[in-house]
């Protein structure tokens, strides 16, 4: 069966919306853009649409690649901004920069997509993730996700920056096991096969499909990636819905899935991050 993103995302937005309307400050929220993936626009525009329908403030700024020193003081002036609380780049940035020293310039405190080490929130994929597992939890008749997991064999695919990595992170810090599967991973079919609760965060075309999906598994798609058709750019998931449909038992598709509860974990994070700013001014 599947399980929609869009719909978990609406029900946790209407909550969002009724703790922003009790706050006395306004969450906002930054966002950078500084790349030439065309998805990226449209990533961006989905987040600010879905910040100004549950009240969040926005402010968006958009850089050229000749210009990574001024993105650099505009995220030093970002953090020393009180009216800001949460700042985000949009992922991926010009293959000429630095990625590693352009998100460490951000201020951790503000780090609402929480790729910092030290940063004090999740990652908003990985927490996206969560929400999906525990829709799952209660479908399945589970007061808690974690009861759901614990005799489950979870496999993540992936472990890059913005995906794999944070949601076995996270995954990991509520005490549950986790098998990845990576490029060096030894029989990686025979390992999918074997897992009860698959998470796919790749960008390979239909890198779950029939030929290693276990029967009666718990699957959700987060990879994406895109491809020419008839001179069209689409939009793929890491998932054969079609195969899937018909072997698991709960899935959450790539396409309007994952997707929707990345932003509104987004946006809970900036939420949480002015209300511990305010603790603090």
């Amino acid at each position: 069966m599947k399980v929609s993103g869009k719909a978990v995302a609406a029900a946790i937005s209407k909550k969002l919306q009724k703790k922003i309307e009790k706050l006395t400050v306004k969450p906002t929220l930054a966002i950078i853009l500084v790349g030439e993936d065309p998805s990226s626009r449209m990533y961006v525009d989905f987040k600010i649409k879905a910040a100004k329908r549950i009240g969040v403030g926005i402010k968006f700024y958009e850089f050229s690649e000749d210009q990574y020193r001024e993105t650099l003081k505009t995220i030093q002036k970002l953090n020393a901004d009180k009216q800001v609380h949460g700042i985000i780049i949009q992922y991926p940035i010009y293959k000429s920069w630095d990625f590693d020293e352009l998100f460490s310039a951000v201020d951790p405190e503000k780090d609402v997509d929480g790729f910092h080490e030290n940063s004090p929130f999740g990652g908003a994929t990985a927490i996206g993730v969560w929400e999906m597992l525990t829709a799952f939890a209660l479908i399945e008749g589970f007061k808690k996700t974690e009861e759901f997991l614990k005799d489950k064999k979870i496999v993540v695919l992936g472990r890059g920056k913005t995906a794999g990595g944070p949601i076995i992170k996270l995954l990991g810090s509520h005490g549950l096991q986790v098998t990845v599967v990576a490029h060096d991973t030894e029989n990686p079919q025979s390992v999918i096969k074997s897992g009860d609760v698959i998470i796919s965060a790749t960008g390979v075309k239909n890198i779950v499909n029939k030929t290693n999906l276990k029967n009666g598994s718990f699957v959700i798609g987060v990879g994406v990636g895109k491809e020419i058709v008839d001179g069209q750019s689409k939009v793929y998931g890491d998932i054969n819905e079609e195969d899937v449909e018909k072997i698991a038992k709960l899935y959450c598709p790539t396409i309007g899935g994952i997707g929707p509860l990345t932003i509104v974990s987004l946006l809970e994070n900036t939420i949480e991050a002015s209300i511990r700013q305010q603790k603090k001014d």
